[in-house]
């Protein structure tokens, strides 16, 4: 009998199942200009090159910002402020001088070839209510209790000599 065809099939399937992932799509604002982030962050198991596609849809249909799954396809009009930061885990879309015709409906495909997994995509709606500074964390935001909040409040002002 052959065990081995089980087997392989067996990895292949759960490969399949945790290859590639979109785990979060956010956005916000950073420094002077000012230059909106897109994170588009996910998980990955093969060492395959990564290929990505950012679309912004406004009232029409969605426009390619820039795309290195279709032929490496800029958008002129984003070409001089537009730029992308990857590394594993992360692809970063940077629009310096962002304005208000450079917000709407924000979409984040990934491709990795030869994965056993289709293209993910994601999207985010940007808008300038809802558009908060990088690198700020809410504590509402967090899933926590307030009891819990103000503990570690209090320990962390121990910590720096406050009591």
């Amino acid at each position: 009998m052959n065990y081995l065809l089980p087997t392989m099939t067996l990895v292949a399937l759960l490969q399949a199942c945790s290859a590639q992932k979109i785990t979060r799509f956010t956005a916000c604002w950073m420094g002077r200009g000012p230059t909106l982030r897109l994170d588009c962050r996910y998980i990955n198991i093969t060492n395959n090159h990564l290929r990505y596609e950012f679309r912004l849809k406004r009232r029409k249909e969605p426009e390619i910002i820039l795309s290195t799954i279709n032929l490496n396809h800029f958008n002129d009009k984003y070409h001089n402020r537009a730029s992308v930061y990857t590394e594993r885990g992360l692809v970063q879309l940077h629009i310096q001088r962002y304005n208000t015709s450079d917000l709407g409906q924000y979409t984040c495909t990934l491709n990795i070839p030869q994965d056993l997994t289709i293209n993910q995509t994601v999207s985010i709606n940007v808008s300038k209510e809802r558009l908060e500074r990088c690198g700020a964390v809410s504590i509402l935001a967090l899933n926590t209790s307030w009891p819990l909040i103000s503990l570690l409040f209090l320990s962390l002002l121990q910590a720096g000599g406050f009591f």
